[in-house]
């Protein structure tokens, strides 16, 4: 009888892993009242109130800014738990100016939940899971390019795992900047879309300009990122010693976003359970200075989103 390696594992099931939000319905639409009457000011009992209908609910007090939903028939509150208070989040026309001026709004709930925390520059740690299509690149590559058109930071450093799907195609020439230039063309996808960009001119001028730069992750290690947004793609590919080896690398003002798609693993010897994406996510939900986010619809397109749900049902998730 064979058996799997349980060590390397957070948790056991995939139904334990943190989402980062969590829904509550309920029938009294009053406490929906007298949280937004908390967050405008008025203490009152909501807390306590909220705190109970938690244990009653989920069985816990929420997790370090976690996200919540509030509904009782057509009435809803939006917020997050940060430091032991609610906090209403920002809805689409009251993000950061310069995002907003990029024409782009979220296209459900949980991709608010994303915003709020990618472009609160309170939180240097950001990871974001989410199925193919799901729009994880898209929303942060936006939101890195607004913090740095805001000032908040000045350069933007984009690094991922060289880890192939199926066959490698072997060595690729020319410096390290060309080499990582086909790992590079989901960025390059979503700047033309976000940013209107079709040639690219905007996105080699900000690298020709230091604003943003390519890093390998294999010559990562040493390295400071002070006054960066240092973002990650395919994060599930990585193992927990690389991620904690980046995340170490992040200095004074900066902050950090890891990505990925936990179904869609191609490192072999870890799975959905023990890649580093997850266990990052487990094991910073109870700090405050780290924020996480599923998402879990796809917004690419009809097809992509049923294919990801097929090969989910095959998969036994």
């Amino acid at each position: 009888k064979s058996e799997d390696y349980y060590k390397d594992k957070i948790v056991l099931e995939n139904a334990e892993v943190f989402k980062g939000f969590f829904d509550i319905r309920i029938e009294d639409p009053g406490i929906i009242s007298r949280l937004y009457n908390y967050c405008s000011g008025d203490e009152g009992d909501a807390l306590e109130e909220f705190l109970d209908l938690c244990e009653e609910k989920i069985g816990r007090k929420p997790h370090a800014n976690e996200y919540f939903c509030i509904k009782s028939g057509s009435s809803s509150f939006l917020g997050r738990w940060d430091q032991g208070k609610i906090e209403k989040i920002n809805q689409a026309k009251e993000l950061l100016e310069e995002f907003q001026r990029l024409g782009i709004s979220p296209k459900n709930r949980e991709q608010l939940y994303a915003l709020n925390s990618l472009l609160d520059v309170s939180l240097p740690l950001v990871t974001i899971s989410g199925l193919a299509g799901s729009g994880k690149t898209f929303i942060t590559l936006m939101s890195a390019y607004a913090l740095v058109q805001a000032g908040y930071y000045s350069r933007i450093v984009i690094t991922r795992n060289v880890q192939p799907v199926g066959r490698d195609i072997g060595f690729l020439p020319g410096s390290a900047d060309e080499k990582m230039s086909p790992w590079l063309a989901p960025i390059m996808d979503n700047f033309r879309v976000g940013l209107k960009d079709n040639n690219l001119s905007l996105f080699n001028t900000l690298k020709e300009q230091g604003i943003i730069e390519v890093a390998p992750l294999s010559f990562i290690r040493g390295r400071t990122f002070n006054d960066s947004i240092l973002i990650m793609d395919e994060a599930q590919n990585a193992t927990i010693h690389e991620l904690k080896t980046v995340i170490t690398r992040m200095g004074e003002n900066s902050k950090i976003i890891l990505l990925g798609d936990v179904d869609q693993i191609d490192t072999p010897y870890i799975d959905a359970l023990s890649n580093g994406l997850t266990i990052v996510s487990e094991k910073f939900k109870n700090e405050d200075c780290a924020s996480h986010i599923a998402l879990k619809r796809g917004e690419r397109s009809y097809l992509s989103s049923i294919a990801a749900k097929i090969i989910w049902v095959c998969y036994g998730m």
